[in-house]
């Protein structure tokens, strides 16, 4: 009920565009916006509110990485490590890149217990590893990912890792800096919020890095005839 009561006090009394105004009701609707941001760099122990973007969704998340990276990250032959395990919103990014940048796949399987494999991620990588896109629990089994062990190989091997977090934010403790990893998404409405909402978590120096991907709206930061600024994260 909290939800929807919050949702319920917004439309009625707070309804107003945040960032754009000066007004009583754009201010209030500005930070009860920027409130919940704090909640969620609290609830993933982000290290500051920077690095909570907000999404459509855990998918929009994704691609939203995938597309900036596609920038100046990957270049043609450039791997990526995926399981057997992922929903497909963390396959069919990568997809588009394999098939716009020229970026391979590579892939991970479980075992007949559905457990994946640290070792298995060492056999697999390469000096042509950049990334790794990895689910924190299967949606199909349950099955809990070793991340942390994960996440130490990569960055012994300066491989990024991205984490969907959609099915493991609701039952496991998530501590983003403890677990090292450089993106986190995950969807609200997994954690029985409304839907059409997301976060992508990323540590703050790779979001600056990011390529803008989606122009408009407040990742502006000044526009001309001849060149357009953009603004920091979270605003991208």
């Amino acid at each position: 009920m909290s939800v929807i009561n919050s949702m319920k006090s917004f439309q009625e009394e707070e309804y107003a565009n945040v960032h754009r105004g000066i007004h009583y009701l754009s201010n209030l609707a500005t930070d009860q916006y920027e409130l919940s941001r704090k909640k969620v760099k609290d609830f993933i122990n982000a290290n500051n509110e920077d690095e909570i973007i907000f999404t459509m969704g855990a998918t929009d998340a994704i691609n939203l990485v995938a597309q900036s990276l596609a920038y100046n990250f990957f270049n043609e032959g450039d791997e990526i490590i995926l399981t057997v395990m992922e929903h497909h919103s963390n396959i069919v990014p990568w997809h588009f890149l394999r098939e716009k940048c020229g970026v391979k796949i590579k892939w991970i399987d479980c075992d007949d217990n559905g457990i994946i494999k640290v070792e298995d991620f060492l056999n697999t990588i390469t000096d042509k590893t950049k990334l790794i896109s990895i689910t924190q629990m299967s949606n199909v089994l349950g099955s809990e990912i070793p991340l942390k062990e994960i996440i130490k190989v990569a960055h012994d091997n300066n491989i990024r890792v991205l984490v969907d977090g959609c099915q493991g934010i609701a039952h496991l403790d998530t501590d983003v800096q403890d677990l090292d990893c450089d993106y986190y998404v995950f969807s609200g409405h997994k954690l029985y919020g409304p839907t059409g909402v997301g976060v992508l978590y990323g540590k703050y120096d790779l979001l600056e890095s990011m390529y803008p991907w989606r122009g408009g709206g407040e990742m502006i930061k000044e526009v001309f005839k001849d060149q357009v600024t953009y603004s920091k994260p979270p605003q991208i």
